[in-house]
């Protein structure tokens, strides 16, 4: 997976840099806001990692600059401004998540799986293909249980492969996704890598799953293993010395990593409390510049950012409140130039690692009105059902008032033992859960509703009073898209809401639409058709086609011919309002059914063949023309009820209307 990374802190970079290079993530380094848009114009990352406060453009106009351009990227914001005005921006700009400096590092990494996988539409972290599976958490393949020793680009290339099955790969695909510009790979690298990733996996049983497209490139295409074909000899060394490519653990490296980092970057902090120092000695003798100010409010902020990340949660809480204070005071009394001493004596004397603080919770009274302004909100959230589970009924009750008023139709259910009946008759479009309840707790009902093939793509948001990392790394595992903090921040808590959902939608909408006319796909519209042929009633299958399409393209180009099929589709819509199931099937092709015989049918449908007739098209070079359509109809009385058959029975009778 190829990452981009838009920060300016050289400590922080590094930090996140090394974190994402264990789980063997491809990143991309830009330093400012201008650099990063650059980068994502070149590539298509699969994940946009950026900070609010980026030179040059910050990190909520890249945001909205980005989306505006199309970029469908998940991106995650990291910020060291704990104000919920700046994550609400932020999620409204685009983002899909955000988290707060001093970051987390496992808390981090989940939040980077969990985007990657709503990315691919999968709940499940591991990725598997018959006995072949693996687990982005621990960066282990194995295949029928047994681990494969894999090389990092190896790993990440079966990584490509899996998150894709069945597409086919260039070299120039596989570069783009497996290398960065700083690291340009070698004429013959893809296909060393291809070579040893094949051996590796013949070696396990797996033989001849990276098919070769000639002509196209490389794709994955599973066959049943013949574990028996393997020689005794080379089955058993296999057995006996499986490598782990996280040997030692993932936690061991990540603290190793943290130290080194921290002796690498002592000196740079050093000269950051200097700099405050420096503002302290000049506030005691009365003696200090803005400009002195401003380099201390830039250090304290910076030291803010990263302290906790090295186990000095205490030393992140006195940045800030050094930040804060020099922010908002310009003169300074006897007793304030005393309290800023002490604040620098006490940072200095934290440079010993602690242990990790919990989240930080947002104050019940800090809410934003931003809310009951944001009409946008309300627009978006609008008949939205929300199954929400929870034991406390205090909890419940205070939830309702925040989201009634925005049109979202809450239900609340405290005893677990109803909700698999809740869930079937409400059919809730976003399930919110909370962690600890006493006949079954959340986690366990998420991972119930991921197994469940009806319920495993529903939306699931976790709300909770626990802060700490591991039942934060359960609950993504779990399968979990999102969690907030108790006690709720309203604003906020509907931002996510609507984002999620936002989210959802549309990518329910690129998997049964067809892009161009905006109609049902043909999986879509024939899956929708069959179960119109379940009614009793006669059915009328109809077909209308351009039969000219093809040489519109040639003669006027494809943007015509696209044209044409758009404004096709919109005279189906709208002069057919009955029409069920209908969907753009290709080349040139309407399929749509109407709940009548057929003749009944062709009399409704003589609206849209004038329509169609007296339809005027302008070419590139200005000319006039008008387009021949054709149609057929068949009758599920006369044809039968399978779809073949009417299709058949319909193209069978195509004539010009």
């Amino acid at each position: 997976m190829r990452v981009l990374l838009v920060e300016d802190d050289a400590v922080l970079t590094d930090i996140l840099l090394q974190t994402l290079k264990q789980q063997h993530y491809v990143v991309d380094i830009a330093e400012d806001g201008l650099m990063g848009w650059d980068y994502a114009q070149d590539i298509a990352y699969d994940l946009i990692l950026m900070d609010v406060g980026l030179p040059k453009l910050d990190g909520i106009s890249l945001c909205q600059r980005l989306r505006s351009n199309g970029c469908a990227a998940p991106i995650l914001l990291i910020t060291a401004r704990d104000a919920k005005t700046d994550r609400i921006r932020g999620l409204d700009a685009g983002a899909d998540d955000y988290l707060v400096k001093p970051l987390d590092l496992g808390e981090f990494q989940a939040r980077v799986r969990a985007l990657l996988r709503r990315a691919e539409g999968s709940h499940n972290p591991v990725l598997e293909v018959g006995a072949l599976q693996l687990n982005p958490i621990t960066c282990q393949v194995t295949y029928r249980d047994r681990l494969l020793p894999l090389t990092p680009k190896e790993y990440s290339l079966l990584e490509l492969f899996l998150r894709n099955p069945l597409r086919v790969f260039s070299r120039g695909n596989i570069i783009e996704h497996l290398w960065t510009y700083d690291d340009p790979p070698q004429e013959e690298s893809v296909k060393a890598h291809i070579k040893g990733l094949r051996q590796k996996l013949k070696t396990a049983g797996a033989a001849d799953w990276i098919e070769n497209v000639y002509g196209l490139g490389y794709r994955l295409n599973p066959k049943e293993a013949d574990a028996g074909n393997q020689g005794e000899g080379e089955k058993g060394e296999s057995e006996k010395s499986p490598l782990n490519l996280q040997s030692p653990p993932v936690e061991q490296q990540f603290n190793q990593t943290i130290d080194r980092l921290w002796t690498q970057y002592e000196e740079l902090m050093s000269k950051r409390m200097a700099v405050l120092q420096q503002m302290v000695e000049g506030a005691q003798r009365g003696d200090w510049s803005e400009e002195t100010r401003q380099a201390a409010v830039h250090a304290a902020h910076k030291l803010a950012g990263v302290l906790g990340m090295f186990g000095r949660e205490k030393g992140t809480t006195i940045a800030r409140q050094i930040e804060q204070f020099l922010l908002e005071t310009s003169d300074y009394l006897p007793e304030q130039v005393q309290q800023l001493s002490q604040w620098a004596v006490a940072l200095q004397a934290v440079m010993q690692p602690s242990k990790a603080e919990p989240v930080k919770q947002l104050p019940q009274d800090e809410r934003d009105d931003r809310a009951t302004q944001d009409r946008a909100t309300q627009d978006r959230a609008t008949q939205v059902k929300l199954l929400v589970v929870d034991d406390d009924p205090v909890f419940l009750a205070a939830l309702r008032p925040m989201l009634e008023p925005w049109g979202i139709q809450m239900t609340a259910l405290q005893e677990t033992s109803q909700f698999w009946q809740m869930l079937n008759s409400l059919s809730p479009d976003l399930l919110i859960l909370d962690v600890e309840m006493p006949q079954q707790n959340g986690i366990e009902l998420c991972e119930a509703v991921r197994q469940d093939a009806t319920w495993q793509g529903l939306p699931i948001l976790f709300l909770t009073a626990h802060q700490d990392l591991q039942t934060v790394q359960k609950v993504f595992k779990a399968g979990a898209d999102d969690y907030i903090v108790k006690p709720v921040v309203e604003a906020e808590l509907l931002t996510r809401l609507t984002s999620r959902l936002e989210r959802v939608r549309l990518l329910q909408t690129f998997s049964t639409k067809d892009p161009l006319t905006g109609l049902l796909n043909q999986p879509t519209s024939n899956r929708k058709l069959e179960a119109l042929l379940c009614r009793s009633t006669p059915i009328a299958f109809v077909v209308l086609t351009l039969p000219e399409l093809q040489q519109i393209n040639l003669q006027q180009g494809h943007e015509t011919g696209n044209q044409v099929l758009q404004r096709v589709g919109q005279l189906c819509q709208s002069l057919v309002q009955e029409a069920e199931g209908l969907g753009y099937w290709g080349n040139g092709e309407f399929v749509f059914g109407l709940p009548e015989g057929r003749e009944p049918a062709i009399d409704r449908l003589a609206p849209l063949w004038m329509a169609l007739r007296q339809q005027v098209f302008t070419a590139p070079d200005g000319t006039r023309f008008q387009v021949a359509f054709q149609y057929g109809v068949a009758e599920s009385s006369a044809h039968g009820k399978a779809i073949q058959l009417l299709y058949q029975a319909a193209s069978s009778q195509l004539s010009a209307a």
